[in-house]
């Protein structure tokens, strides 16, 4: 019967050449295989990492230090040239604006001089001017008071002077004065049959079929004017040839306008039954809950009527 075979084993001596596996051999041929694969597929490896393996740990080490020095350089160039090229253009945009800030501080520097100038001559124009503003005070307190004395007289010379108005042209006929010189007494109801007139004459204007030019009459008394005034004012309303007829003091025209401002005071005044006086030049005064105001300007006269009386 013939024996059985023993299967070697590792610890058997007598197997040792057949215990060889040869699986490692298939594996070195792969991975050689696989390594030339590599290399292939990346040419751009060194040699220094293809022959890895047939070099010594130091030598290895020397030429990857090398290889790390190389790339530092390499790369160390190309920063520097990006900082080269970075810094002129820096350089290149700094000399511009240092250029417009020259530009800009040298025009500040001008203007600085020109202001300072200006100061000087408005200094010196307002220390010319101060004596000048106090003339000009004198001179405009001189000339309101001659304005004053002018219309005083003007006033003074027109005290004797009456105006009728509304009468209609040619009435008079040829002669003005010897007409109104017996109109007016009739006209009033006069105790006289003749007032005394210096001159008349119609006022300045071409007539039309508008409304008639007043007239304006000159008496030789000053007391002819008051009886005329009052006999005017008792009599109220003077009506002749179908004409409303008014006799007025004769005034400056300055005084007259400055009058008609008080216009709307003297309605409200009239509506409300307060009775008034305008006094010369144009001062109106008035009663109320016993009290008398006084206004010259007619803007507070509104004004008043408007808080203290109301409608």
């Amino acid at each position: 019967m013939p024996k059985p075979t023993r299967r070697p084993t590792r610890n058997d001596p007598d197997s040792a050449e057949d215990d060889i596996d040869p699986t490692p051999a298939t594996s070195g041929y792969a991975n050689a295989a696989r390594e030339a694969s590599a290399n292939a597929s990346f040419p751009a490896k060194t040699s220094l990492i293809a022959n890895s393996s047939e070099l010594s740990t130091e030598a290895l080490l020397q030429r990857i230090s090398m290889a790390v020095a190389e790339e530092g350089q390499r790369t160390q160039q190309s920063l520097l040239e990006s900082f080269n090229k970075f810094e002129a253009t820096v350089d290149a945009k700094l000399n511009s604006i240092m250029t417009r800030i020259d530009a800009v501080v040298a025009t500040t520097d001008a203007l600085s001089v020109r202001v300072t100038e200006s100061e000087a001559r408005i200094s010196g124009l307002e220390d010319g001017i101060a004596p000048l503003k106090k003339r000009l005070d004198v001179m405009e307190q001189c000339n309101k008071a001659l304005a004053d004395k002018v219309l005083d007289l003007e006033g003074r010379s027109r005290r004797d002077n009456i105006r009728i108005l509304n009468l209609k042209e040619a009435t008079e006929g040829s002669d003005l004065t010897i007409f109104l010189e017996g109109f007016i007494p009739k006209l009033l109801k006069l105790p006289v049959t003749s007032v005394p007139i210096d001159r008349a004459h119609r006022g300045f204007g071409v007539p039309g079929d508008g409304r008639p030019r007043p007239i304006i009459i000159k008496l030789q008394r000053s007391r002819d004017v008051r009886v005329i005034m009052t006999a005017a004012k008792r009599q109220g309303a003077i009506q002749h040839d179908g004409s409303s007829l008014r006799i007025v003091p004769d005034v400056p025209p300055s005084v007259r306008m400055a009058r008609r401002a008080f216009n709307a005071v003297c309605s409200d005044l009239i509506k409300k039954n307060i009775r008034f006086l305008m006094a010369y030049p144009a001062v109106l005064s008035f009663t109320t809950d016993g009290i008398k105001k006084t206004f010259r300007d007619p803007n507070e006269a509104a004004a008043f009527l408007n808080i203290n009386i109301g409608s």
